[in-house]
């Protein structure tokens, strides 16, 4: 039965990413609404229209803050930040994913920075692992196998840190958080970061997140659980 049931949610996760390839070709982009925030994208449903994360992002960005967008997939982070003035680091390893991710910041007119990296603890190289879920691809292969999903390709992809990141662009006023199971390293690699720039953080955990909470509490960050995610603000 389990065996079963596997193939069942297989089938129906295929045909959806299927479905959805076809309209980033051949079809067009729909309006799409989070809180206030109003964009375009070529997804064919309202990604995390109720996220209470994305939210609560919204919520609290003024005109013209930076936000980076970490593990940025298809882009509804960076689309719905941007369409409220924001200024979007948008960063994200996986090739397909980025191009759909531009396709989508392009439809828009966005001013958005597209970095081709995955963020951790340490500038240099390392495996990513793509599923045939696209959206849990991630560095660990346990985490782009679950739900069913299964490891189709595995490629070298540049890390980086925040930390270096910041050398090169605007400091963050908010942080976003979503790689599948690495985010504790992203928050390692940018203590320098959470020290100065004090940005908002938003993290949406994969697992156990005990190792984050103390992490951000050692940083000088107040936790709130949503449940489907943390909003880490500076004390």
């Amino acid at each position: 039965m389990r065996r079963l049931r596997h193939s069942l949610v297989g089938a129906i996760y295929a045909g959806y990413y299927r479905a959805r390839d076809l309209n980033y070709t051949y079809g067009r982009p729909t309006q799409k609404t989070v809180g206030e925030a109003q964009f375009r994208s070529y997804e064919l449903y309202n990604l995390h229209g109720r996220d209470e994360l994305l939210l609560g992002l919204l919520e609290r960005i003024e005109n013209q803050d930076t936000v980076y967008d970490i593990g940025a997939n298809v882009g509804v982070y960076t689309c719905a930040a941007a369409s409220i003035g924001a200024e979007v680091v948008a960063l994200e390893p996986n090739a397909e994913a980025r191009e759909k991710l531009q396709q989508n910041i392009d439809t828009n007119g966005f001013n958005t920075t597209v970095l081709p990296v995955a963020v951790v603890d340490e500038d240099g190289t390392e495996t990513f692992y793509l599923s045939s879920y696209p959206e849990i691809s991630s560095l660990h292969r346990s985490n782009a196998k679950i739900s069913g999903g299964s490891v189709i390709e595995q490629t070298n992809v540049e890390t980086r840190t925040i930390d270096s990141i910041v050398g090169h662009h605007p400091q963050p006023d908010h942080i976003k958080i979503d790689v599948e199971g690495a985010g504790d390293d992203v928050l390692r690699g940018a203590t320098d970061t959470l020290k100065t720039a004090m940005p908002t953080v938003y993290f949406e955990p994969h697992g156990d997140c005990r190792e984050t909470r103390d992490f951000l509490h050692e940083v000088g960050y107040a936790v709130e659980d949503l449940g489907e995610g943390l909003i880490c603000t500076p004390r």
